[in-house]
């Protein structure tokens, strides 16, 4: 397999989640249980990349992040991997600026919702994941919609990935409120999928809380990287 290389650190608790599933998914059925894939991870300070993201400046992200990527080449990454949906919203100049390739969760997304046949789903995520043009833009040219939330359920959501998930807390209030969130859209917009769009939600949702198609960006993308590196 090429070595697999991660931007981690957006946030710890998806990294690890991220490490865990690409090591699972790369031991066969009856194959060799010590065959694991090479990994290189950068984990990087969350605080000064969303204080870059703040300032607007996407220039400054993309650098940032460039210097990054260079770092894992230089270690041996073949392939690069970002894991969160937000630092996706740089990936097209991020692109351009590395040499070498990267695997999209938007674009792994995109795919799995078309095998679905999925027509209408709902963004979940940061702010500026709901906000920025990637989804809406990946996703139209399949025939899905993206339903965003509201003002209030953004801030909403922005507050607690950031101050509780990403932190690993889980509280019940959390929970009910995405679960309350998702159960509106269905009944007022008719989605017919829920895009857990920040590596973290999948902490308070799964497949088992909702009626409607759900689907887990991280494990979506991790099948998308291992795929790539075979």
């Amino acid at each position: 397999m090429k070595t697999i290389g991660l931007i981690g650190g957006t946030t710890p608790e998806s990294t690890r989640i991220y490490y865990e599933l690409l090591i699972e998914g790369a031991r066969q059925p009856g194959g060799d249980p010590l065959r694991n894939p090479e990994i290189v991870i950068i984990s990087i300070n969350l605080t000064e990349l969303v204080q870059i993201q703040r300032s607007g400046e996407r220039h400054e992200v993309v650098q940032f992040l460039a210097r990054i990527v260079e770092r894992l080449e230089a270690a041996g990454a073949e392939i690069a991997a970002l894991t969160a949906n937000t630092p996706h919203a740089y990936l097209e100049e991020l692109e351009a600026e590395a040499s070498i390739p990267f695997v999209s969760i938007v674009t792994a997304t995109r795919d799995a919702a078309a095998d679905r046949e999925l027509k209408k789903a709902l963004l979940l995520g940061t702010r500026t994941t709901v906000e920025a043009e990637m989804y809406p833009r990946e996703l139209s040219g399949a025939g899905i919609e993206i339903v965003r939330p509201d003002e209030p359920e953004r801030q909403f959501l922005d507050e607690t990935i950031y101050n509780d998930l990403a932190l690993g807390r889980v509280t019940p209030e959390i929970r009910q409120r995405y679960l309350e969130i998702c159960t509106r859209y269905i009944t007022d917009h008719g989605i017919d999928s829920v895009i857990l769009g920040c590596t973290e939600i999948p902490l308070v949702i799964s497949q088992k809380d909702l009626s409607i198609a759900v689907l887990d960006t991280t494990i979506i993308h991790v099948a998308a990287i291992l795929a790539a590196a075979r």
